[in-house]
């Protein structure tokens, strides 16, 4: 059988699933080549996404409450129920704060797990969170929240190169959410401005690249005021790559999606009858999961719902928690030199060298 020319050999690897790529072992390196991660992550986004056939997510496993109830930890209403928080995700890489197990981010299909600094913070229970991707430094940041003074929050971020916590500075709003939501390179919370007059909710947008915190601007609709806006509570989520608000306890009724994000700001209300096909990855709790052995999720759920609107998007990837490099191991696997050469050859991976 003839050999496979070196351009074609990453283009038929880029189909396989993460799983699979790391049973093979004779890759060795070429699966930790930079050009190759990205290369697979892009084709596995286009398939997740722009197919829209299915739309995944992932959460917290379930976990039984002292009412009996069993149910995914994908909003802020059961943060101070349980001891294991899921922060965000991004790029396949998860981060998660168990009082227990610390501060963590972890691919859940490499199963490698890198752990962080912890915040030199006393008050756990007053605290917002978020995770993300800085494409401008090539690096992924945790983002902190905590109550300083009535009506301020105070923000620190850590990424994963420095392992450092930055103090970012004050913002004069009190949070209301917990876990910020990612979307177009921004965290968002929603916010309470104790200095209106009626106390009015913000939608607050904190740029990774920038480290800056702007407003978002909600909706100036009558249908958004009497419905959205006049509820006690409400969420933002993803629909579509696009920030979302809802009621918290109205997922099917007035939902507003916001177009054209880095141009003019446009809201539209997403239509009633439309059901997302959903794929949800349940993460363990931590003191199940042993790294590099056991994998970290269950088995995948599907759904034709919007409840998980606010749970992160999850993409598998080949992306390491290790941003600086992976730890190195006793043994090295053999021919991996040789393989990590066939992605530096091709000139359309992206980072490749010529």
């Amino acid at each position: 059988m003839a050999e496979l020319h070196d351009d074609v050999l990453p283009h038929i690897l880029k189909r396989l699933n993460v799983r699979d790529l790391i049973r093979f072992k004779i890759l060795g390196n070429l699966i930790s080549d930079s050009g190759f991660i990205k290369f697979h992550m892009n084709y596995s986004y286009q398939i997740d996404y722009k197919n829209n056939d299915i739309d995944r997510r992932i959460v917290m496993s379930r976990v039984s409450y002292r009412n009996g109830s069993r149910v995914c930890d994908v909003d802020d209403r059961l943060f101070n129920d349980r001891d294991c928080h899921l922060l965000g995700s991004s790029n396949g890489l998860v981060c998660i704060f168990s009082f227990a197990s610390q501060l963590v981010v972890a691919n859940p299909s490499t199963r490698e797990v890198q752990t962080l600094q912890e915040p030199q913070i006393l008050d756990t229970k007053h605290l917002c969170w978020g995770f993300g991707y800085d494409s401008s430094t090539d690096d992924y940041k945790v983002v902190l929240g905590f109550h300083k003074r009535v009506g301020w929050t105070c923000f620190q971020v850590l990424s994963l190169k420095s392992n450092v916590w930055k103090l970012i500075g004050d913002v004069k709003y009190s949070f209301l959410s917990r876990i910020g939501i990612l979307c177009n390179g921004a965290l968002h919370w929603i916010m309470k401005d104790s200095s209106s007059p009626n106390k009015k909710r913000v939608i607050a947008s904190f740029r990774l690249s920038e480290e800056k915190f702007i407003k978002i601007s909600q909706p100036d609709d009558e249908r958004y005021e009497s419905g959205v806006a006049s509820c006690p509570n409400m969420n933002l989520g993803i629909i579509k790559d696009c920030l979302c608000i809802s009621p918290c306890d109205a997922f099917n009724d007035n939902l507003w999606m916001l177009k054209n994000y880095n141009g003019k700001l446009s809201w539209e209300m997403f239509e009633k009858d439309c059901d997302m096909n959903l794929a949800l990855h349940c993460l363990k709790e931590q003191e199940h999961y042993i790294p590099n052995k056991r994998t970290l999720c269950h088995d995948m759920l599907f759904y034709k719902t919007r409840e998980y609107i606010c749970a992160p998007i999850y993409m598998e990837s080949l992306v390491s928690p290790y941003v600086n490099g992976r730890p190195k191991r006793k043994t090295q696997e053999s021919n991996s030199k040789e393989s990590c050469k066939l992605i530096k050859r091709d000139p359309m991976l992206p980072g490749a060298s010529g």
